[in-house]
């Protein structure tokens, strides 16, 4: 494995750009703040015997790395002055690149709480990463920088750097970007957080730079070398000019490749340049063209809250939230493309419906802002259309207990009321303190909190436990049926305001007295809470949140579907995908549930619900007191009385119309319990092989004009 990783960063270090032939040694970089400075002037500084441009590489300072907490997402911002510049990039960049230069965006923190170094997930590495490579390919950009400032890690409910996050945005961007620039300046977290699983950030990245102006320090980002450091850093103005010959004299003795100057403004700077480069290049700097002044840019921002809905094989629903009164331009392609097509321009609506998709692939979409000017465009995570290969309904998710999971970004419980629910078939219960096993929902901390989870210090591991924060102290209720390894359980539990509830395959387990509101608003999770130590080991399936309390009926009579649109709804994840690394909100509130560490055999095709029984929550719509029957043109069977107690005879009643069929049992853990034929008219059915549950029941006609789900329920 490690050869083969090593094998694959010598292909990726083969396919980075190299700097042109006529470049200076060491290579002239220039930060250009354009909240104050026009980056043109960076083309005005020459060698005044060579006739070289100075500088060869042009960073844009700078972009911002913001986070919208409503989607729990880290998305790239450029203020009036970024825009200005990358809108109109012909004017701007393009003449800078017909210089030899190569002109890269910088992103930095906001004070926003997202930062590179805490991305929770691969998947919310790469979908920054892809927001870069977007951005880069659509204004033309020679590459990114990297400036890990000002990220204020924590706030928003962000978590705190991370070990594997830095090192996964640059693997992941390189992939994006395997002939652009890509440059760290060497300050922050970030430069702690150097490499992860035996990578490296410097095995993606090209260059570094030392941040702190007036000092000579070599980056220590290995393996680059010293033809791809600066450890010199002069800050224009600030930085004195015998300083700045020294620091020359030092990188030229100690045979480094880059020499960094920061913040070049709209005066002659001649005389501090050249005490530079007089030491590094023997020559002078003149001007060789005027000085150019800035007009800042407009303001407009661009849309935020982007998020995909209603998705099918052909069509899906594109969102986003208003900024002010404007109007906007939307464009969608295969994310194997690199053609956009144009779904909406100047709509003043917040969402637009697209058709003609093919199914089970992967789309981007962006969006840009009308003011008096056009924002830049925003980009939107990356969707996939359903259909396909998979059957619908016929999966369910594995997880591995370790490193696998899902999350859903941040979602809002807080309140007086809320349900969750799913099926669980637990591999194994954890055998290590604090014994726990994390099914879904937010822990952000002891006094914001709404989470499902087996076991704790001081509850068995397979013991369910409802927790949620109510001024400020966790309440837990653990349920009353221990679970066994590889069953499937339809686990719930509900908060009234009143009391707390458990209920396992529909049926009340455990209560407890409670009032007050819940603190929970932070990041969703499944199969995961607090750390990877208590991830779940076992199989999801139909996992939803409620904000609402779902009562007993509503939970047994739905345990396999639920009719679409509900009421509060929350979050719902089938998990019929089958493949991928993302299973799409089917609630229409867009709270993608993205997935760490899964490949294809995380998918499984062991269900807890039959095939058919996604029926069940419409059969319920039409049950009798007598019994069930569904309203159809063609009489159906019937089963009665439905529930049934266990004591009490149960009739299966066949219609004439069918000459006969079979029925089969399903329980509730996907098994079938029995299969009969039947003749038509009416059947005492023998109860004495089930025991008290819920179970379905399929009939299917031998013309096969029939095919009928219901759900029994033996009390």
């Amino acid at each position: 494995m490690k050869k083969a990783i090593t094998t694959l960063i010598l292909m990726i270090i083969h396919a980075m750009p190299v700097l042109s032939a006529q470049q200076l040694n060491p290579t002239g970089i220039c930060y250009v703040e354009v909240n104050n400075n026009n980056i043109l002037n960076a083309g005005a500084y020459k060698l005044q015997t060579s006739g070289n441009y100075l500088f060869n590489v042009v960073n844009i300072f700078a972009a911002n790395i913001n986070y919208d907490a409503v989607r729990g997402r880290a998305y790239l911002s450029n203020n009036n002055n970024v825009t200005k510049v990358l809108t109109n990039a012909s004017t701007y960049i393009k003449p800078l690149q017909d210089k030899g230069m190569k002109v890269v965006l910088t992103i930095l923190g906001n004070h926003q709480g997202a930062g590179f170094c805490n991305f929770p997930t691969r998947e919310a590495a790469r979908d920054f990463a892809q927001q870069l490579a977007h951005t880069v390919n659509t204004y033309g950009l020679d590459g990114i920088d990297f400036d890990d400032e000002y990220s204020d890690y924590g706030q928003n409910g962000t978590g705190q750097p991370n070990d594997s996050s830095f090192v996964m945005l640059v693997q992941e961007l390189r992939a994006l970007l395997p002939d652009k620039i890509i440059s760290f300046y060497y300050y922050g977290p970030a430069a702690s957080k150097l490499s992860w699983n035996g990578l490296r950030v410097g095995d993606f990245i090209n260059y570094s730079w030392n941040a702190m102006y007036g000092t000579f320090s070599a980056p220590n980002v290995p393996p680059l070398t010293k033809a791809q450091i600066s450890p010199a850093a002069v800050w224009m103005g600030n930085t004195s000019n015998s300083t700045t010959t020294s620091l020359a004299s030092q990188t030229k003795t100690g045979g480094y490749g880059l020499f960094l100057w920061y913040d070049l403004h709209g005066t002659n700077e001649t005389a501090q340049l050249s005490a530079g480069t007089q030491t590094l290049y023997g020559q002078q700097t003149v001007l060789s063209t005027p000085l150019q002044s800035w007009t800042a840019g407009a303001n407009c921002d661009a849309p935020i809250g982007l998020f995909t809905s209603n998705l099918t094989g052909t069509g899906a629903k594109l969102n986003w939230s208003a900024v002010g009164t404007n109007t906007y331009d939307v464009d969608y392609k295969l994310a194997s493309a690199t053609t956009w097509t144009n779904a909406a321009t100047a709509t003043a609506a917040t969402s637009v419906t697209i058709s003609g998709l093919t199914a089970n692939s992967e789309y981007d979409w962006r969006i840009r802002t009308n003011c008096s000017v056009k924002s830049t465009y925003i980009f939107a995570p990356r969707f996939k259309s359903v259909g396909g290969t998979i059957p619908s309904g016929s999966n369910s998710l594995l997880l591995d207990g370790t490193s696998e999971s899902g999350s859903a970004g941040s979602m809002n419980l807080n309140g007086s009321a809320l349900s969750f629910e799913g099926w669980i078939k637990p591999s194994s219960f954890k055998s290590a303190a604090p014994y726990i096993s994390s099914v879904m929902g937010t822990e952000v901390s002891d006094s914001n909190s709404a989470f499902l989870r087996l076991g704790d210090a001081s509850l068995a591991n397979n013991k369910l436990q409802f927790v949620v924060s109510i001024n400020n102290v966790q309440q837990k209720l653990a349920s009353v049926t221990a679970l066994n390894a590889n069953t499937w359980y339809h686990v719930a539990a509900t908060y009234d305001g009143s009391a707390m509830k458990i209920y396992i395959n529909g049926v009340l387990d455990a209560t407890k007295s409670q009032t007050g509101n819940v603190a929970s608003n932070g990041a969703f999770n499944v199969g995961y809470l607090y750390n990877t130590s208590r991830n779940f080991n076992g199989k999801v399936d139909e996992v939803r949140v409620w904000k609402r309390a779902l009562t007993q009926t509503e939970i047994s009579q739905n345990m396999c579907n639920v009719t679409l649109p509900a009421t509060s709804l929350a979050a719902y994840w089938k998990f019929n995908e089958g493949s991928g690394s993302s299973v799409q909100d089917s609630s229409g509130n867009g709270l993608a549930l993205t997935l760490t560490g899964v490949d294809a055999s995380n998918w499984a095709t062991d269900i807890p619900c039959p095939a058919g029984s996604q029926k069940a929550s419409a059969n319920a719509k039409n049950q009798k007191t007598t019994g069930s029957e569904l309203t159809s043109a063609k009489k159906q069977i019937r089963l009665y009385p439905n529930p049934v107690s266990a004591s009490s005879p149960l009739t299966v009643s066949v219609p004439e119309e069918y000459n006969r069929g079979k029925l089969s049992v399903y329980n509730f853990n996907g098994g079938v319990v029995e299969t009969k034929i039947l003749q038509a008219g009416d059947h005492a059915y023998d109860l004495s092989k089930l025991s008290m549950g819920n179970y379905i029941i399929q009939f299917e006609s031998q013309d096969s004009s029939l095919k009928q789900t219901e759900k029994l329920i033996i009390k």
